[in-house]
């Protein structure tokens, strides 16, 4: 046992003297990234936006034009039964860049007491990808499929799957 104990010392003390630290070094697989990209993008704000405004995220601006409920929802093939309910929003999706963007009902997510639902692919409307060019705008349909009676708070929109997101209040 004490022979284990000094193998595992002593390549302690050859990887501090190599190294010059006795600090340990970060690993590939650390969750935490300390890269300067990840530490300079501000939090996103918990606070969504008042029902009826419009809030920018990336290269879109968007706006809630309505919300509906119901049991089932036809797609583009055949009817679906929801297994709670859809809420379905309606956005205007602006593109105030310089170049065509693609809009993917996708990035889109519905918040319910803190919970993040998904957008449903299977009964949202032609728009759930859409390529929008600059200064134009489409009205999209986003649907999800939600508990019976759960009232949504917010809809956190997204220029992509990769953006930060801004909350619109319904």
């Amino acid at each position: 046992m004490s022979v284990l104990s000094s193998i595992g010392s002593g390549a302690d003390k050859n990887n501090e003297a190599k190294s010059g630290s006795t600090t340990p070094s970060a690993s590939l697989f650390d969750r935490e990234s300390t890269s300067p990209a990840s530490a300079s993008v501000p939090p996103a704000t918990d606070v969504p936006a008042p029902a009826g405004s419009s809030v920018r995220d990336g290269k879109f601006e968007f706006q809630v034009l309505g919300v509906e409920r119901s049991s089932s929802k036809q797609g583009t093939f055949s009817s679906t039964q929801a297994k709670g309910e859809f809420f379905t929003v309606r956005l205007r999706v602006t593109n105030v860049g310089d170049d065509a963007r693609s809009f993917s009902a996708s990035n889109q997510h519905l918040i319910i007491d803190g919970n993040k639902y998904d957008a449903s692919s299977s009964i949202s409307d032609e728009h759930w990808i859409e390529d929008i060019n600059p200064g134009l705008s489409i009205d999209a349909s986003v649907a999800f499929d939600i508990p019976p009676g759960a009232t949504p708070e917010a809809i956190k929109v997204h220029d992509s799957m990769f953006s930060r997101g801004a909350l619109l209040g319904l």
